[in-house]
């Protein structure tokens, strides 16, 4: 290592945010990953049920932008919720549209992973203190299209 060597060694992506922000997304992903997995829920599933539950009535199309997903994507999401008994379809006003809506049993799934996603954000903020972690999630919330 020579003086102009940065002291991480990632080399020309040292001190990038996209790089960064894929290092640090990967750590925290799969430890989300691990504390869902005894309920057998996936990151994009809890994200897709809880957009569905914030905003009863959303289109299939808005929950995979809100997602930042492409519809053929939420769409296998969408099915295994309609599956589980967490999400239904519902015709829109104009019965052409679908709005889905989390049932009963996907707001209570909500409520049986909360404590474990409170948990992983304890873990994923744990080197931060409280006034970190909210500039951190406003940093990274403008960072997202339309923020």
């Amino acid at each position: 290592m020579n003086d102009t060597d940065p002291p991480n060694g990632h080399g020309l992506l040292s001190g990038t945010v996209s790089y960064g922000l894929k290092r640090a997304s990967r750590r925290v992903i799969r430890d989300l990953e691990e504390a869902l997995r005894p309920h057998d829920v996936t990151p994009p599933l809890l994200a897709a049920l809880s957009i569905a539950a914030a905003r009863p009535g959303i289109a299939p199309a808005h929950l995979a932008e809100a997602m930042g997903h492409g519809r053929s994507r939420a769409a296998p999401l969408l099915d295994r919720l309609e599956a589980r008994g967490w999400l239904e379809r519902r015709a829109g006003a104009d019965r052409r549209s679908l709005g889905l809506h989390a049932t009963a049993e996907g707001e209570e799934a909500l409520r049986r992973i909360q404590p474990l996603l409170e948990a992983h954000e304890r873990r994923t903020t744990a080197q931060l203190d409280a006034a970190e972690a909210r500039l951190l999630v406003s940093l990274l919330e403008r960072l997202m299209p339309g923020g």
